[in-house]
């Protein structure tokens, strides 16, 4: 056999698995787990909906053959391409967007799940839909269909008419100052706790300066941040490492961000907001924080903080929209803050109203749009308020206004226009003040200062010695000492840390992490026998829980642990089940119950939920009614 033959047979025999795994590679990453799971609901629930309505409509028989409805047909649609395809997906849109009168949002979803279900599952290819005659057959995708096209954009221009103005706003630096002076204020204090009044300045302050969407941030961890670094001019900095921007999916592409210090608008200050914040942090852990935890871990209502878990939207929405209410932010206002509102008023500051303006280019860079990106949406972010600000009219009497708004970019004067007595006035005025700056600056002050030296510990330490200035800056750097903020923050003393943090494998066992605490911690999330036997005997100082579970009732008031009462009296509950009636032995709490002591089982069960179920069933018979809520409350 010669070599061709030899290629050519290989060829047939790899050609089915390289097609496997272009497949497999289409189904991972086409489209991010979030979507498909969307679509796959819209495309399940759409089923089931037309087969009950086909199953339960009641058609007028006297209609004439031509126009009649084929119930059965109707019934399938959505299973195989036909007539009724189209007139399905437009009764189960109307259902939804007329009948329950849900948003044109929910007509937007139907629309994309089914035009992604029809082209990549029932294999519709074009735009257009149109009956081959020579074929017999419907060719195109159905949402092409003339009449459900008009539909569509009939709820579309409906919703723009009829619905209720909530664009979300920009938030911009007087924004910002208006809820950080109301964090600072009596009020504030008194509504929120020292962790969310920091962690909202940390996290506002961020997301304004690096235009983060909310996905972006919110995974954020300590080994994606290098703090207290030093330029070479001696300007202090914080520098961010963004990897999976919406445009960027290659894990080895970073991108990085320097934050100098800003003491001349403390508002927007990320240096010291978040130099505070991970001086917090570290305390409220009492540990050396490592690169897995997140700079901005899950906070729970009551302001506690979820160890080991990242924040989610709906929690970041849900302080923002408390605090935005407290502080009558929105007082004569209309439309609303959402996530998105640092993202766009960080870019429309730095395009338009910051005293050094960005160049489009450099705002697209920062922003992390593509070079392709339609100008439509960039847009939307930076001249939405440009194109009130020189369009409109509502300041037309007002002995102010810069009229020569229209002709120029933002009212920016001509260079050839003459002079005018106040222009020379005003000359005058600021050279006068540039004068009194430089007598200022050349008169010696009484007192000497000292110059602050930087840290150069590790990103773990808190009090350290600093080192010579020639010492090279280490690649995890400590927490400064940061400038004083010009608003008073209370912080609570930080507990003692080592000078120089050692290996876990030959550091000295610290003291007991709960002969300082004074109130408890949340309980994490449990997850197997392992983790009950753990916190209740260990707790763990990893995760956040810093107390054995079993030292809470001596060390604590009820009222300080009153959020995990139930939680915790369900740990107790197994933990004398596996102690006592089983006498701490594994084998035979497992024979009672198989696969609650493995992670790894339970793990799987979160993927099949339903199996796990079905083993709690088997034993209703031998449990007590205490014994399977208890279980269940932990487990499930």
């Amino acid at each position: 056999m010669d070599f061709c033959s030899i290629y050519y047979i290989l060829l047939l025999t790899l050609s089915p698995l390289r097609l496997r795994t272009s497949y497999q590679t289409t189904e991972d990453w086409y489209k991010s787990s979030s979507t498909k799971k969307g679509y796959a609901g819209y495309v399940k629930s759409g089923k089931k909906w037309v087969l009950e309505w086909a199953a339960n409509a009641n058609f007028d028989a006297s209609e004439d053959s031509d126009n009649s409805v084929d119930t059965e047909g109707l019934a399938h649609a959505f299973d195989s391409i036909s007539k009724y395809t189209p007139m399905a997906l437009r009764l189960l849109t109307a259902y939804k967007c007329d009948h329950q009168g849900l948003k044109f949002s929910t007509a937007e979803g139907i629309r994309s799940a089914f035009k992604d279900y029809f082209e990549r599952v029932l294999g519709c290819q074009g735009e257009f839909w149109k009956f081959n005659f020579h074929s017999l057959e419907w060719e195109g995708n159905p949402v092409f269909e003339t009449d459900y096209k008009a539909y569509y954009e009939s709820l579309k221009n409906r919703e723009n008419r009829t619905s209720t103005y909530t664009q979300a706003l920009p938030m911009l630096p007087a924004d910002l100052k208006i809820l950080f002076d109301y964090l600072d204020s009596c009020g504030g204090s008194e509504e929120f706790t020292l962790t969310q009044r920091l962690y909202f300045k940390a996290f506002s302050s961020t997301a304004f300066n690096l235009w983060t969407r909310n996905d972006e941030l919110i995974h954020f961890m300590v080994k994606d941040l290098k703090l207290n670094l030093v330029s070479a001019s001696g300007v202090s900095y914080v520098e961010f490492h963004l990897i999976f921007r919406k445009t960027n999916k290659d894990p080895n592409k970073v991108q990085a961000y320097r934050i100098p210090h800003n003491p001349q608008h403390p508002e927007f200050d990320c240096y010291t907001h978040m130099m505070t914040w991970m001086k917090h942090l570290q305390a409220l852990l009492q540990r050396p924080l490592m690169d897995s935890d997140y700079v901005f871990p899950g906070i729970a209502s009551t302001g506690q903080l979820k160890f080991g878990e990242n924040t989610s939207r709906m929690g970041i929405e849900n302080l923002l929209e408390r605090i935005v209410d407290a502080s009558g932010l929105m007082s004569g206002r209309r439309g609303k803050f959402t996530t998105h509102c640092f993202r766009r008023g960080g870019a429309q500051y730095r395009f338009m109203w910051a005293d050094h303006k960005w160049s489009l280019k450099a705002v697209k860079w920062w922003g992390g749009w593509s070079s392709n990106k339609n100008v439509g949406t960039i847009m939307r972010y930076l001249l939405d308020e440009l194109m009130v600000y020189e369009e409109g009219f509502m300041d037309i009497m007002m002995p102010d206004r810069a009229s020569a708004r229209h002709d120029t970019f933002m009212g920016t004067g001509n260079t050839g226009d003459a002079l005018s007595r106040d222009d020379i006035l005003s000359l005058e005025y600021r050279m006068m003040k540039k004068f009194e700056d430089i007598v200022y600056q050349l008169t010696p002050p009484a007192t000497p200062a000292k110059e602050r030296i930087l840290d150069s510990d590790s990103l773990h330490v808190i009090l350290s010695t600093p080192p010579p200035p020639s010492t090279p800056t280490p690649m995890l750097p400590p927490f400064p000492t940061p400038p004083p903020p010009p608003f008073p923050i209370p912080t609570p003393p930080p507990p003692p840390f080592p000078t120089q943090p050692q290996p876990p494998s030959t550091s000295t066992p610290p003291p007991p992490a709960h002969s300082q605490q004074k109130k408890p911690s949340r309980i994490p999330e449990v997850n197997s026998l392992d983790d009950v036997v753990r916190y209740w005997e260990e707790g763990d100082t990893g995760r956040g829980l810093m107390t054995p579970l079993k030292d809470w009732r001596h060390l604590f008031q009820v009222k300080d642990y009153k959020s995990e009462a139930v939680k915790l009296s369900n740990i107790c509950f197994v933990y004398e089940e596996f102690s006592v009636y089983h006498q701490g032995y594994y084998n035979s709490f497992n024979i009672s119950f198989p696969g609650l002591r493995s992670p790894v089982a339970v793990e799987s069960t979160r993927s099949a939920p339903i199996s796990l179920e079905h083993s709690f069933a088997k034993y209703t018979d031998t449990l007590s009614k205490g014994q399977i809520l208890a279980l269940g409350a932990i487990i499930f």
